[in-house]
């Protein structure tokens, strides 16, 4: 051994880490994960779960090409969240990322840096763990299009010898078509879907007709099953249209800290990470939320490109315009009806847009890192487009009245617009899909 400690690293070794001691870790711990066969039995957690040293909670990972050159991103749960997430007899030791050093290592033993990033903004909180694709993870990953084996490891305890935490990463088979090549993809995904899943057949075939040409769905409960029945529908129909992510993490006992949410804003992040690379527009909309292109634009994407073009923006603001019960008090007759269409129920609006908040955006991957369900995004400029052109028709809920803005006693008015447009080519759209004439 030299003087210095350096002999046990071996020639082919690229050193990382900050001190020798780090740097010896490390390579102590590639070398066992390159020994370790595919699937072995190694006793460490696997994502979703919490990490061996119970500083992370981490919900999912996924690989993106755009997302700071090519990398993955875990998806972790706001460290002060942590204690009120997890069950009470989990013992957990949250750190703030700024208090960790943390490193991919992959099936190889290659080895990569961890940038973390943690933001809270009002109720919205994101905390997110990138590291580089290693050349070897990257040539598996993308060219041979295999699944990779990663590994999260910890030098912030030198007491750790094997990595806290390992995934397996695959990317999503690209599916979006388009007739026309040159005509820019738009994806939409649903916010955790909370047993609503019936509204979703009229929310896609809608927004299938303004443009979105792939749909993602945050599956958290689907007790009765409706939910396989239709995307299985959807499989035979139209292959490629609609995936869903199982977004249920009941086996670990987590409960969100606002029970309104099911790990929304990280959904959000994992739509971003996981179809980013697809399609050149996203959003996560609930099914409530409808947007519609106004006159003279049919759909969105002629909106886009009539307005937009190539621009680069990192995305398009969406004020809603709140749909209410014709009385405040209690459901009309049509309005009670849940056999008729969402757009078809409500027709009577608050008078103006409604701009103290609850927007929704389009964004553009490439142009975004981190997202906000509500708010500003860290990101490139974004844009407020025409209230003229474009809205987020938001309705009252489907199955319980509840107060919306705007919506008190004289303050709406009769709007049957989006009705008259659309309603007959959703009803349409849908007896296609189930093979009604």
């Amino acid at each position: 051994m030299t003087d210095n400690g350096l002999s046990v690293i071996s020639d082919d070794w690229k050193p990382v880490g900050h001190t020798i001691d780090e740097q010896n870790l490390l390579h102590d711990m590639s070398i066992v994960v390159a020994a370790w066969p595919e699937y072995a039995e190694d006793n460490i957690p696997k994502v979703p779960s919490l990490s061996a040293d119970g500083h992370l909670l981490v919900l999912s990972v996924g690989a993106s090409r755009i997302r700071y050159g090519v990398s993955l991103t875990f998806i972790t749960v706001y460290p002060t969240d942590m204690k009120t997430v997890l069950p009470k007899n989990i013992s957990s030791h949250p750190l703030s990322s700024n208090q960790q050093s943390l490193w991919c290592i992959f099936s190889d033993g290659s080895v990569t840096p961890v940038y973390t990033y943690d933001s809270k903004y009002g109720n919205d909180r994101a905390s997110l763990l990138d590291c580089p694709l290693s050349p070897f993870a990257d040539d598996q990953l993308w060219k041979l299009n295999q699944t990779i084996r990663v590994y999260l490891a910890s030098t912030t305890t030198k007491d750790r010898k094997i990595p806290i935490l390992k995934a397996f990463v695959k990317v999503p088979v690209v599916s979006i078509t388009s007739s026309n090549s040159s005509q820019e993809s738009f994806t939409l995904c649903t916010s955790p879907l909370h047993n609503k899943a019936k509204y979703l057949v009229q929310w896609i075939e809608f927004h299938r007709l303004v443009g979105f040409s792939k749909f993602v769905i945050y599956n958290t409960t689907d007790t009765d099953n409706y939910l396989s029945t239709i995307i299985n529908i959807y499989t035979r129909k139209y292959p490629g249209l609609v995936d869903v992510v199982q977004w249920n993490f009941s086996t670990l006992g987590l409960v969100d800290v606002l029970p309104t949410r099911y790990f929304q804003t990280e959904a959000l992040h994992d739509c971003l990470i996981h179809y980013g690379d697809q399609s050149e527009w996203l959003g996560m909309l609930d099914l409530d939320e409808y947007i519609v292109p106004l006159p003279p634009y049919e759909t969105i994407v002629d909106y886009v490109h009539a307005n937009f073009g190539r621009r680069i923006i990192g995305s398009i603001n969406l004020w809603s315009q709140f749909f209410c019960t014709k009385n405040a008090s209690a459901y009309t007759s049509e309005e009670n009806d849940t056999n008729r269409l969402t757009i078809g129920r409500f027709t009577f609006r608050a008078r103006n847009l409604y701009k103290s908040g609850r927007e929704k955006y389009l964004y553009r991957p490439r142009f975004v890192q981190y997202l906000s369900i509500h708010h500003q995004i860290v990101g490139l400029s974004k844009e407020q487009p025409s209230e003229k052109h474009i809205t987020l028709a938001h309705y009252v809920s489907m199955s319980r009245l509840r107060t919306m803005p705007g919506c008190g006693s004289n303050e709406t008015v009769d709007d049957s617009g989006i009705r008259n447009r659309f309603a007959t080519k959703v009803k349409t759209a849908i007896a296609t899909l189930m093979n009604k004439h």
